[in-house]
C-alpha cells in the first residue's frame, strides 16, 4: 500500500456571499431576514487511485474479459500498487446555502431575548465515508475515479435549526409581605432552547464494489424500491429500527462478471436518510444578596437538559451487520444535571 501527497496541492479557500435585510419594530424590536452562502474549493481529501478497472468482451484490460474478484490485480491501472493505496490532493468542493431569520428583542421591563431559524443546505464531496480527520483521509464513497457521483449532503448538514435565547430578571414587587418582596425580587433567569433536524446517513454495504479491490466499508448500498427508513413515533422507531432493512437488497452483480459475488456499486445516494432530530433546553437561575459595605452573596443554579429529554444518537447504517443494521444503541446528550454554586464577594 502507497500513501502519497501530490506535489500540486493548493491552499483550500472559501467564498462567501451573503444579503441581509433588517427591520426595526418599535424600540425594542428589530427583525432579520436574509440569504447567507459560500462555496469551498480545493478541499482537501484522499482518493484510492489504484481502482480496478472494468473489462468486456469489447474493451479486455490487460487481457482480463470479465470482473471477478479473482483477477483484481489483472485489472489494475498500476501493475504492482495496492488497489487500497491513497493519494491525497486538494481536488474536492463544497458549497453551503442557507436562509436565516431572526427576531432580537432588547432589554426593557427586565426582558431580552434572541430567536434566530436558520434552513439551509450543505453539500460536499466526501461525505458518507469512513476516513478520518487525520492526514485529510476522506474519501468519496463508490467510484474513485469520478468524485462528482459521491456529491451529496454533508455528514453535519442540519436542515433546520432554530435557537431561541433569553434573559429575564424579576421586576420588585410593591405588594405584600416584606419578605416574599426580598425574595421573588431581582432573580436572573436565563435559558437556551436547541431544536434541529437529525444528520444524514449514508449506507453503506461491505459486499458491494467487490470487483474493484478498493476498500469494502467505502461501498453503497443497493435501494430495493421500499422506503428506507421505518414509520411511527421516535420512542417505536428506537425499540424496532429506525431503519429498515427491506429498504435494501444485495449488491448487483458486476457487468461481465462470474459469479454473484463479483458485485458493483450499490445505487443508494449520499446522505439519503436523516438521523434523530435533536432538541436541548438549560437554563441557569442567580441573585446576588447584598450585605453590609460592598460585598454580597451570589448564589446560582445551573439546569442542563432541563426536561431530561433523550437525544438518540444515529443509528447503525452498516447493511452488511444484519440484524444490528438500523438499530439505535446510544444517545447522544447526557440526561438532566443540576449544579448549584455559592459565592461570597467583597
Amino acid at each position: 500500500m502507497i500513501e502519497a501527497v501530490s506535489p500540486r496541492a493548493i491552499d483550500p479557500y472559501t467564498e462567501e456571499y451573503n444579503l441581509n435585510l433588517q427591520y426595526a419594530l418599535g424600540r425594542d424590536y428589530l427583525i432579520e431576514t436574509g440569504y447567507v452562502g459560500s462555496r469551498s474549493l480545493h478541499v482537501a481529501g484522499s482518493t484510492m487511485f489504484n481502482q480496478a478497472q472494468l473489462a468486456s468482451p469489447s474493451h479486455p484490460v490487460n487481457g482480463a474479459t470479465t470482473n471477478t474478484v479473482n483477477n483484481v490485480t489483472q485489472r489494475l491501472p498500476l501493475a504492482g500498487v495496492s488497489p487500497v493505496s491513497l493519494f491525497n490532493d486538494t481536488r474536492y468542493m463544497s458549497n453551503y446555502n442557507s436562509l436565516q431569520a431572526s427576531v432580537t428583542k432588547r432589554m426593557s421591563h427586565g426582558l431580552q431575548f434572541l430567536g434566530s431559524y436558520t434552513w439551509s443546505k450543505n453539500l460536499d464531496e466526501t461525505s458518507g465515508s469512513n476516513g478520518a480527520e487525520f492526514y485529510e483521509l476522506w474519501l468519496s464513497t463508490n467510484d474513485q475515479t469520478n468524485p462528482r457521483q459521491a456529491y451529496g449532503l454533508s455528514d453535519f448538514d442540519r436542515t433546520h435549526r432554530g435557537v431561541l435565547s433569553l434573559t429575564y430578571r424579576t421586576p420588585s414587587v410593591p405588594w405584600g409581605w416584606w419578605v416574599a418582596r426580598k425574595a421573588l425580587a431581582d432573580w436572573e433567569i436565563s435559558g437556551i432552547l436547541v431544536a434541529e433536524s437529525g444528520t444524514p446517513l449514508t449506507i453503506v454495504d461491505n459486499s458491494a464494489g467487490q470487483v474493484y479491490g478498493t476498500y469494502p466499508f467505502e461501498h453503497r448500498a443497493q435501494k430495493s424500491g421500499k422506503p428506507v427508513a421505518t414509520s411511527g413515533s421516535l420512542f417505536s422507531r428506537v425499540i424496532n429500527g429506525y431503519l429498515n432493512s427491506s429498504g435494501f437488497t444485495s449488491a448487483p452483480e458486476a457487468a461481465f462478471g462470474t459469479s454473484a459475488a463479483d458485485t458493483d456499486f450499490g445505487n443508494s445516494g449520499v446522505g439519503m436518510v436523516r438521523g434523530p432530530g435533536q432538541r436541548n433546553v438549560d437554563m441557569a437561575v442567580e441573585r446576588a444578596f447584598a450585605l453590609e459595605g460592598a460585598s454580597s452573596i451570589r448564589m446560582r443554579a445551573e439546569l442542563f437538559n432541563v426536561t431530561n429529554t433523550p437525544n438518540f444518537a444515529n443509528p447503525n447504517r452498516r447493511l452488511s451487520t444484519g440484524s444490528a443494521f438500523g438499530t439505535i444503541s446510544s444517545t447522544s446528550n447526557n440526561p438532566r444535571i443540576i449544579q448549584v454554586a455559592l459565592k461570597y464577594q467583597f
